[in-house]
């Protein structure tokens, strides 16, 4: 079975380059939000932040489950920096989520363009108020992306490389 770990480090690693090249245009969008206040830029940002979920999603997936495996192999279940690692990941994901739910997709819904909720799809609607939008925009807190969606993940990354428990 230790014939598969270099295959699965590999994999491990696309799955994270792959998630990480996906998820960059989020958060670039949600950095160029707080500077738009036309709506047909406001609407491209979301779009263009939305056309990268299905491959970011995917590859979370594929660095999770190959991430999961290995330990199994190398018999490593004992080793604090890895459950540190996985809770950590997994807080990262569900406020990501929910996250995700209370702002940009009611930001998608302000601007009149389709949205989800909680997997449920639904139509565009009328677009609020400029002033309510750009109320809402600046109530997005990007330094929280930040934190979570990139030092945490910098962290999990260091528990990785030097394995300090």
């Amino acid at each position: 079975m230790l014939i598969f770990v270099p295959w699965l480090i590999f994999i491990h690693i696309l799955g994270a380059t792959t998630f990480f090249l996906a998820h960059g245009t989020s958060i670039f969008m949600a950095f160029q939000l707080r500077k738009e206040t036309d709506l047909a830029r406001i609407r491209a940002l979301l779009d263009l932040s939305m056309s990268s979920m299905v491959t970011m999603f995917i590859a979370f997936m594929v660095m999770g489950i190959s991430g999961l495996i290995m330990p199994f192999i190398l018999k490593i279940w004992n080793q604090g920096w890895i459950w540190a690692s996985i809770i950590l990941m997994v807080v990262v994901f569900f406020y990501m989520v929910f996250m995700n739910e209370k702002r940009y997709k009611h930001l998608r819904r302000m601007v009149g363009l389709p949205y989800m909720i909680r997997g449920d799809r639904f139509p565009a609607e009328e677009p609020a108020s400029p002033a309510e939008v750009q109320a809402h925009i600046q109530k997005l807190k990007v330094g929280e992306l930040v934190v979570m969606g990139y030092v945490i993940p910098m962290f999990v990354l260091w528990l990785m490389v030097f394995k300090p428990f």
